[in-house]
């Protein structure tokens, strides 16, 4: 079997390799590829967007249908957890793991983790480019390990605006009162506001807090070929079924595949990274295809972009003389950050439709203000609820499971209570530390299908992050009591965090003992390999890192077109 070739087939020589086809290695080959260079994007998962190589007026559809079973439970385009599985502990006197499962195992699919994301894409404020500065004493606390980015909110600015516009994101400015200054409008106004919004919007306000809609790849009128959406209720955790989503396969590697200058192999996953003699530069890939074969892929420069586990695992992989490649600072897989999601749910007497619509429209960020230093430093709060029947039934188990509610009672709270109509959450996306001995290695005994050592995550969260939880948990829940809802309750917190938010492993910066790659993405101790997108960061900030992924991305692939000028890459 051999998975179809997208793009120019007949290109058999390229400027760069690209290793992931989400929204870093979609963003890196649409910049590069629109420049003239010839790019080669190796994907380990399936394509389920046929024909996105072809010119057309109109994106052809995706093979992707409304079915939460089959996305949420039968990992249509996430690894299976019994074939590929990764490992968990919380620290390493543990031992070599406490569990083996789906940890922090988010797509193998063309256009990556983006594909089933609901895809809110607020930018970072300037803030969060300079938490070691902003923090002070308090950077280091507890092992912590917060320092300021190696570019500045100001450097990224022009690509945020671009890179909105190539995902098209919808949204209104000057309501967010936390937002950076901007120098363009959003591509397209935001979609209609989901009940839920509406529902909670008089007590969000009575706190003294600013809801506003929240930035979204996702077509509120036609654009760019792809329809408006249809608000049919599936954004959460589903690809799109018309492609209003500006997932990548129908965004960045769609235009990086309609300039001639790309070619994409799915089903194509590099196991290898091949070195020279010291170490210093990458000779080609090692890849097993569709059919089980093996074969050698080569090019002038090499990006990582499959996802930060994966990354870091890769370089794991390729470790000579037992050491990872590019890790003379000793931090590759280290300052792993997940997201500290925190969930509060309130139950309501009255309908509220969370089914219709997107899942989620309308945020605040009033918890997110690193410079109050009297307070916790907190994250986006997004309004949202549970559309799906499976997924609904799964979270009044872990809910009222605590309390003994099961069995026959159980079934009957779900055929009366009609939960997924009465139920709105409050989620936010509470800022990881960085910590050094939260990591990314590879287990020591535990194999893949393909007989390969799986990732290996060591992961436990910091008070800065718990802190934040506790102080601001209570204003949740009074919230949804002063919108009006009958219970409330904080949801449990997964082990590790649940969010598909992972970033970190590869931080970048000027210094090469303290960072892994430059502050243009290339590695310092390797002349033609390149980190991007979350992998990069050395902060998680407090907000849906997607875009920021992308905006990172188009600027290292500029700067690998226009050295020490990557604005021009935008013109």
């Amino acid at each position: 079997m051999t998975a179809q070739i997208l793009g120019n087939a007949a290109l058999d020589r390229f400027d760069a390799l690209v290793i992931g086809s989400g929204a870093s290695g979609g963003a890196i080959a649409a910049m590069l590829s629109r420049h003239g260079q010839k790019v080669l994007v190796l994907e380990a998962g399936p394509n389920y967007f046929p024909g996105i190589d072809q010119d057309s007026p109109t994106q052809p559809l995706p093979l992707f249908g409304n079915d939460e079973l089959k996305l949420l439970h039968r990992f249509q385009i996430q690894p299976d957890p019994i074939a590929e599985p990764r490992t968990f502990r919380h620290q390493v006197s543990d031992g070599d793991r406490l569990a083996v499962g789906d940890y922090a195992n988010f797509a193998k699919t063309v256009g990556g983790g983006a594909t089933h994301a609901d895809l809110k894409t607020p930018r970072f404020m300037p803030d969060d480019f300079r938490l070691g500065t902003i923090l002070g004493a308090a950077a280091t606390a507890g092992g912590a390990t917060f320092v300021d980015w190696p570019v500045s909110y100001d450097q990224l600015e022009p690509f945020y605006l671009y890179t909105e516009r190539l995902m098209g994101v919808q949204g209104a400015v000057g309501v967010d009162p936390q937002a950076g200054p901007r120098s363009g409008p959003y591509p397209m106004p935001p979609g209609a506001p989901m009940y839920v919004a509406q529902r909670v919007a008089a007590g969000i306000a009575s706190f003294g807090y600013t809801m506003f809609p929240c930035p979204t790849a996702l077509n509120s009128v036609p654009w760019d070929g792809r329809p408006a959406c249809n608000d049919c209720g599936f954004c959460q955790s589903h690809p799109c079924a018309i492609n209003a989503k500006g997932t990548p396969g129908v965004t960045t590697l769609r235009k990086a595949l309609l300039t001639g200058n790309c070619q994409l192999w799915p089903e194509t996953r590099v196991v290898r990274l091949l070195a020279d003699g010291a170490g210093t530069t990458i000779t080609g890939v090692e890849a097993i295809l569709a059919d089980g074969t093996r074969r050698t892929f080569t090019a002038d420069r090499y990006v990582l972009a499959a996802n930060p586990v994966e990354d870091a695992r890769l370089l794991f992989l390729s470790a000579t003389a037992g050491q990872a490649l590019g890790n003379s600072s000793g931090l590759v897989g280290k300052n792993l950050m997940l997201h500290h999601g925190v969930n509060v749910v309130g139950i309501f007497e009255d309908q509220l439709h969370g089914h219709r619509g997107r899942g989620s429209t309308h945020a605040f960020t009033d918890f997110r203000v690193p410079s109050d230093r009297s307070r916790p430093v907190g994250g986006i709060v997004v309004v949202t609820t549970v559309p799906y029947l499976i997924q609904q039934a799964l979270t009044y188990r872990a809910q009222f499971g605590q309390l003994g509610v099961k069995g026959a009672l159980f079934k009957k709270m779900l055929r009366q209570a009609r939960p997924r109509d009465r139920l709105l959450s409050l989620s936010m996306y509470g800022e990881d530390a960085p910590q050094p001995t939260n990591t990314v290695d590879l287990d020591p005994a535990v194999r893949d299908i393909d007989g390969i050592p799986v990732a290996r995550l060591t992961y436990k969260p910091h008070d800065y992050e718990i802190s934040a939880e506790k102080y601001y948990v209570p204003t949740m829940i009074d919230i949804l009591g002063a919108s009006g809802a009958r219970f409330g309750a904080q949801a449990p917190n997964g082990d590790p965090p649940s969010s598909g938010h992972i970033m970190g492993t590869l931080r970048f910066g000027a210094n090469p003992a303290t960072s892994v790659c430059r502050p243009d993405g290339r590695f310092h101790d390797i002349g033609n390999l390149y980190g991007t997108g979350a992998s990069l960061f050395p902060t998680s900030s407090g907000f849906n890192p997607t875009l920021t992924i992308t905006t990172v991305a188009t600027y290292v692939a500029a700067s690998m077109v226009f050295p020490g000028s990557p604005e021009r890459g935008l013109g």
